[in-house]
């Protein structure tokens, strides 16, 4: 192996460090990498954070945790965006059952207006789009319309509320 091939392979496995916690490489400070390490872990939590304020307040407590976990199976792409960071971490709770219903309409919104590609850059749609997607907690459907121009109509119906029947055989008074 040269010279070259080994300095390749060195810096894979200082970025694989870096991003999703593999073992640091010899030859490299561990304290130093891991420092780095969760420093970028950091930053990259606060602008999930700064982007997708919703999300974090309504996960709490639990936010940071389950963003590091998540983040640590799921590295960083080429160019990050903390926009496209919070939608792929958001789509992975919806995946598990665990994305609060109140942010089915914030996904709604963000997947009228951008697009997020296999790379995980962010595309600004463009054009008439129409999205039906059933909400998280309540099963309702809910509807967005994404105008030329960017404006997006959502709407969502109400539920039917269901008169009380009787069981059969049962007479009911009427009209006292």
């Amino acid at each position: 192996m040269s010279a070259r091939e080994r300095q390749a392979r060195a810096q894979a496995e200082l970025v694989r460090a870096l991003g999703v916690g593999d073992p640091v490489p010899q030859g490299f400070d561990e304290s130093r990498v891991l420092a780095a390490a969760q420093s970028l872990m950091s930053k990259r939590r606060r602008g999930v954070e700064r982007t997708w304020p919703r999300l974090a307040s309504a996960l709490g407590s639990d936010f940071a945790p389950r963003f590091e976990q998540w983040a640590r199976a799921n590295p960083m792409s080429v160019e990050p965006d903390s926009r496209a960071e919070g939608r792929r971490f958001a789509q992975a709770l919806r995946d598990e059952g665990r994305l609060p219903g109140t942010l089915s309409r914030d996904l709604l919104d963000f997947d009228a207006s951008w697009r997020v590609t296999p790379s995980g850059e962010l595309v600004p749609r463009w054009g008439i789009l129409l999205i039906a997607r059933r909400h998280d907690t309540t099963r309702r459907r809910l509807w967005a319309l994404r105008l030329p121009g960017g404006r997006v109509l959502r709407w969502a119906p109400e539920p039917h509320l269901s008169v009380p029947t009787t069981p059969p055989g049962v007479d009911v008074p009427r009209g006292t």
